[in-house]
């Protein structure tokens, strides 16, 4: 039984955490003391120096009394600050100097007023405050950024810096993916004018196009009769070429040779190659009035039936010429010419 009450007094001695030696009794008002607990630690500079005594609702706000050890001081301008000591949720009372009030140090009971205290807030809604910008991040991002955030609510000024840096790099990021998506929006929005600059035109096309596409479709029968047609002269020819075929194989078979035989008469194909276009242009020339034939006759000379006037007709010609020179009309002047 006596080693239980023992163990029990060691229990309650130690979850209480009293302040050794003499204390002195003060006093704080806030406007939130959310998570702030009796027997919460308080601290100057980081070190404990009291304990919280009780925490009571008084109205709209919470009056905290706490203890310190003797020979602690006060001051008319401390600033009292409920600060977040760990991710479990505890807190402790802060006190540092602050700019408002009467530097002086102050009598024991003095009461800080609330507007040199700083109140309590629910870092769970701060943090989820961050739950769009850890989707983005990947795990060791989030958990460094989480901890920075953890160091500083507990006073840590080099975490305080850390989380700033983090906070603004993380923030210039965003601000570069802003510009870029910006950008993208400001290049997207110009091609939309443009399309929309062309929307007439491009009604004018689809209109066009809606219009053949009618065509197409009211002559259905008729492209299919047609395709009909085109399959039906394409299986002539196939049975014709078929047909062909065998004495086409056997004309360049057969021997000597069709080839050997084309090559044999090569001096007449040639000549053939060289005179065939001026008997074509001579036929021309006879038909090219109409469905008969007519012929000039430019130098036709008769002097051979007649030796005696070989030299008198020409000189008679020449005389009786405009010029005394004779010269073949327009039609035979041309068809001299080429």
């Amino acid at each position: 039984m006596v080693i239980s009450l023992g163990l029990s007094y060691i229990v309650y001695v130690t979850l209480r955490r009293d302040v050794e030696g003499p204390t002195q009794t003060y006093g704080a008002v806030f406007s939130d003391a959310y998570g702030l607990r009796d027997g919460d630690d308080v601290r100057m500079a980081g070190v404990r120096v009291g304990r919280v005594d009780s925490i009571e609702l008084d109205g709209a706000v919470a009056r905290v009394k706490f203890v310190l050890q003797e020979g602690q001081t006060i001051y008319g301008n401390t600033v009292a600050g409920v600060i977040y000591e760990n991710i479990v949720g505890q807190r402790f009372l802060g006190l540092s100097r602050g700019s408002i009030g009467d530097p002086a140090p102050v009598e024991p009971g003095f009461e800080i007023p609330i507007e040199q205290t700083d109140p309590s807030f629910d870092v769970g809604a701060f943090l989820n405050g961050y739950q769009p910008l850890f989707a983005t991040l990947d795990v060791d991002a989030a958990e460094d950024l989480t901890q920075g955030i953890i160091d500083s609510l507990k006073g840590d000024e080099g975490s305080l810096a850390t989380l700033v840096s983090q906070t603004s790099d993380i923030t210039e990021t965003f601000a570069g993916r802003d510009n870029a998506l910006g950008t993208t929006i400001t290049k997207l929005d110009t091609v939309v004018g443009n399309l929309a600059d062309q929307n007439e035109a491009l009604n004018t096309n689809i209109d066009q196009v809606q219009d053949v596409v009618a065509a197409f479709n009211n002559r259905r029968p008729e492209l299919i009769d047609s395709m009909g047609s085109i399959s039906r002269v394409v299986s002539q020819l196939g049975s014709i070429s078929n047909e062909v075929r065998p004495s086409l194989d056997e004309l360049v078979q057969r021997q000597p040779g069709f080839v050997s035989h084309m090559t044999e008469i090569e001096p007449q194909l040639a000549f053939l190659g060289a005179n065939l276009p001026i008997m074509l242009k001579g036929l021309a020339r006879f038909s090219g009035e109409g469905a008969f034939t007519q012929a000039y006759a430019c130098d036709l000379n008769l002097n051979g039936f007649m030796p005696g006037f070989n030299d008198i007709i020409p000189i008679i010609v020449n005389a009786a010429t405009p010029g005394n020179k004779a010269m073949h009309t327009p039609r035979c002047r041309n068809l001299a010419n080429g």
